[in-house]
């Protein structure tokens, strides 16, 4: 199930929080999955998001801005439980950066990220990365 699918994959399309149903069509928040291709397509993650909200619609309208599609399992496969978590604050300017993010995709993304790598570690089941951004 943990794969790179052909078009980029919202993994978490049943979740028990939102009764195992979906909360919104176009939602890509949670668990995704997106071969190195198709990120790069996308120029990945905007970086003018800060704290909870938002990031993950923006993508959402990167994919389909790229004539990519979100795809799903069905959601007698695809159910998650959330774990336990505070919750964060969050972004009061998250629909307005939200708003302006067709116009920002083909400059903010991976080709304006600026991170210096401070150390790695590879273990057997993740690779874990410290940056300063």
């Amino acid at each position: 199930l943990y794969t790179c699918p052909d078009q980029p994959r919202h993994m978490s399309a049943a979740v028990d929080v939102f009764n195992y149903r979906l909360p919104y069509a176009d939602i890509f928040g949670g668990v995704s999955a997106m071969s190195k291709t198709q990120f790069e397509k996308v120029n990945g993650f905007s970086n003018k998001y800060w704290g909870w909200g938002g990031e993950d619609d923006d993508m959402a309208a990167r994919i389909k801005s790229s004539g990519l599609h979100i795809t799903r399992y069905p959601p007698s496969v695809a159910r998650y439980t959330m774990l336990s978590h505070t919750k964060q604050k969050a972004n009061p300017k998250r629909f307005e950066t939200l708003y302006q993010g067709k116009k920002r995709m083909k400059v903010d993304g991976l080709n304006s990220l600026k991170y210096r790598k401070i150390k790695g570690r590879l273990t057997s089941l993740f690779t874990w990365v410290l940056v300063e951004l």
